[in-house]
């Protein structure tokens, strides 16, 4: 778990290694990228062609090698190109999930609970 007192997350994010794909509304184009880690609120996601604050985002990521992806709505908050120094790639507000994809989503976050509890 990442945890500093000066972040304003409202949820406990977690580092991680998720495979996925996001595409902007308007462009239907799909961008592969690797979620670093997560939140119930928002992830931090490698890329290199991040997308510019505010725009709205779809994110599909695979939670594990045998099911089908989460879609994820969500809002880009901030971004790093190429070449700033750090891993480039954006920061993500998730915005909307069907119920049933919540409850996916929310089983994996309690896996990597438990896994960072009693590993």
């Amino acid at each position: 778990m990442i945890f500093d007192g000066r972040d304003k997350r409202t949820a406990p994010r977690f580092s991680t290694r998720v495979f996925g794909i996001f595409g902007r509304d308007i462009d239907l184009d799909e961008t592969e990228m690797l979620m670093m880690n997560m939140s119930l609120g928002g992830a931090f996601v490698r890329t290199d062609t991040p997308v510019p604050p505010g725009q709205p985002v779809m994110l599909r990521i695979y939670l594990d090698e045998s099911s089908q992806p989460i879609s994820i709505a969500g809002e880009v908050v901030w971004w790093r190109a190429p070449g700033q120094g750090k891993e480039p790639g954006m920061g993500v507000k998730f915005t909307q999930m069907s119920p049933q994809e919540l409850a996916r989503f929310k089983g994996f976050l309690a896996d990597l609970i438990e896994e960072d509890l009693f590993r």
